[in-house]
Parts: C-alpha cells; structure tokens; sequence
C-alpha cells in the first residue's frame, strides 16, 4: 500500500515487455529476430527496454513474422502512452495533494479523522477529497485556527490546538451527518430547560433520552468521544438553524455530564454560540460568557434558592457527603449532581464514590 511520503504510480506496461515474452515463449532471440524483421538489434532492444515505441510499420513486420495482428500492437502502444500521460497527471494531483495535507495538519490530525470515520485512504488526492466532502473543509489557506462557538474545558491540560481542532472538526461532522427535521423554536428554551434536568437528575437511560428530547425543540445533542490531548468535555455551535450540543463524556460520571450539558445549554440560550472565538492562547482564563454559563448551569440544574438550604456542615468529608446526599434525595436531585456543585464551590473532591455516580 502507498504511503503518505510517496505518491501512488499507475500500471504502464510498454508494448516492448510483452514482445520480449512472446519471443522468449517462442524461443527466438532477439539478435535472430531482428534479422528476422530486417532491423538492427540496438533498435529492436530499445523497443523491448520501452525505450522506442512500436510504429505502424514496425507493428506490420511484427504481424508478418509473429502472426500477432498490427492493430494489436498499436493498441498496446497507444493504451501504454495514455497510461504513461494519466500516470503523470496524478502524479501531480498527488503531490498538490500531499502539500494540500501537510497544510493541513498543521491545524488538525488527519490520519485521526480518516481512522475515526474508517476511512483511511491510499492516495492523498483521495484523502483531500474525503476531508473536504465529509468535513466541510476550505483551502488551507482559508482555514484559522479557530474554535467557533464555546466549550467546556479543562482549564489545566489538554491544550493542544491541534488536538482540539481535530475533535472540534469530528464535532461538526456529526452536525452534518446527523439532520433534523424539527424546527428551533427559541421562545420553547424555558420549556426545555427543566425537562432535560430532569432526565439528568434521572440518570435513566440519560444519553437517548437527551437525544431525543432535544430534538423534538429542534436542538442537535450527540456525544462524540475525546481526542487524547483535547480536554473539552462539551462544545455549542448552529448548523443549518439549528442549535447543535456535543459533548464528549470524558468521564462516565452524570455529575460531570450534567454540568457540561446544561453549560452548553446555556449558551444557547444566551446566544453565545454563534460567533465567538476562543483564543487559545488565553485558554486558562474563562471569559465572562463561560462564567455566565457555569452560572446558568448550576441554577438549572439546582436552583441557587434550594441550594441555600443546604445544611451546613463543617465536618468529616464523609460527613459532609452524607448530609448533602442525603438533602438532595429529599428534594429529588441527583446526590451526584448536588455533590458536584459542592465539589466545584468548595474544592473538596474526596467523596466515596459508588455505582449510582456513573451514566446510565
């Protein structure tokens, strides 16, 4: 198979190699049969070495003695010649569009988007085709190392702008291959809001319920898996008028699923989502819309006045554990979703975690 260092060669076979065979099957040396059909021996070796091409006169010789028709081999000739002309045509497609990929992976990683989808080609042309169709993509040229939209990220790994375009290229991949026949209807979002914390705190067949409640208010929700060394754990954008969530479940915890669905919602509702870039280089530092969305999310998911009724308990973290689950039960919450919040509030992340903190 081709690699990517080199471009792939058609098959050109002169006319010349298959005379060589006739004449070793027929036991005739060259020397006799260029006597044979009157030409010199340095002549008849070009031609079987493909240095020479098979005219039409030398083709009329060739039937006399051999009893091989003359179109025969001017057909092979001319099918050699315009193998040879193919040939070179893509060998240039192929190194415009080996360029083409090395320019484009200055910006995502190719090979992992070909892998991801199953479709790992031989020839580069094949690949910038693939790219383009599947993935949307301008010139390389054309394309900015940018993040359109907001996401939920980790504020201390995972920095790779390349890893995070690659995940983000994946992530709008799945907005194009996945249609909608709903409409958006914005003026539904206060509507949608607490039926999809709901399903949270339900954690009960959580990802299809999503999926499918999104789309009856016309918003995309999918989960497309991480990219090592892009630590974004949920991503908003519109496509094709509609709001589009993704999120990556870096960790089967619904407390972690539930924060970056409902951040990402937020977004959407404060319109966030449409024009904004994220600068890479000052990835560590959340802006004032990210902040918004944090504060949207916990508020969805458990409103600031319920939170306030928490007990207060300066103790043990099992202890602190223990009355924090034990409230939010009371009030219908999802114990991980409450001990989430306080985690994020607090810093305290030591709490005994059992079967009911993963995603079901």
């Amino acid at each position: 198979m081709a690699t990517r260092n080199e471009a792939p060669a058609l098959m050109a076979i002169h006319p010349g190699s298959i005379l060589k065979e006739e004449l070793i099957e027929r036991g005739i040396s060259q020397k006799d049969f260029a006597k044979m059909i009157s030409m010199q021996p340095s002549h008849l070796s070009e031609i079987i070495k493909g240095k020479r091409s098979i005219t039409k006169p030398v083709a009329d010789k060739l039937e006399e003695v051999l009893g091989i028709p003359s179109i025969d081999w001017v057909n092979l000739q001319i099918g050699f010649e315009y193998d040879t002309q193919q040939n070179a045509e893509r060998q240039i497609a192929e190194m415009a569009a080996y360029n083409t990929l090395q320019e484009y992976s200055r910006y995502f990683e190719v090979r992992t988007l070909e892998e991801r989808l199953g479709k790992v080609h031989a020839f580069c042309s094949d690949t910038v085709e693939f790219l383009k169709n599947v993935f949307k993509l301008p010139e390389p040229e054309r394309l900015q190392l940018q993040t359109q939209g907001l996401f939920k990220k980790s504020a201390k790994v995972g920095k790779d702008p390349v890893k995070i375009m690659t995940w983000l290229l994946q992530a709008k991949q799945y907005a194009y291959s996945n249609v909608l026949e709903t409409i958006y209807d914005e003026s539904r979002l206060d509507e949608l809001i607490p039926k999809i914390s709901g399903i949270l705190h339900e954690n009960e067949n959580t990802i299809k319920r999503l999926e499918e409640t999104f789309a009856e208010y016309g918003i995309l929700f999918g989960v497309v898996s991480k990219v090592q060394g892009a630590s974004i754990d949920g991503y908003s954008f519109e496509y094709d008028g509609h709001p589009c969530i993704i999120v990556t479940m870096r960790y089967d915890r619904i407390d972690n699923l539930a924060f970056s669905v409902m951040h990402e919602l937020g977004h959407v509702k404060n319109h966030d989502y449409e024009d904004f870039n994220v600068d890479i280089d000052d990835y560590d530092h959340e802006s004032p819309r990210e902040k918004a969305a944090n504060q949207f999310a916990a508020n969805a998911l458990i409103s600031d006045a319920d939170w306030k009724t928490v007990p207060k308990v300066h103790l043990s973290p099992l202890i602190i554990q223990r009355t924090c689950s034990s409230w939010a039960e009371s009030r219908g919450y999802n114990k991980w979703i409450a001990l989430g919040r306080l985690s994020y509030q607090t810093g305290m992340y030591k709490f005994k975690t059992d079967a009911t903190r993963c995603i079901s």
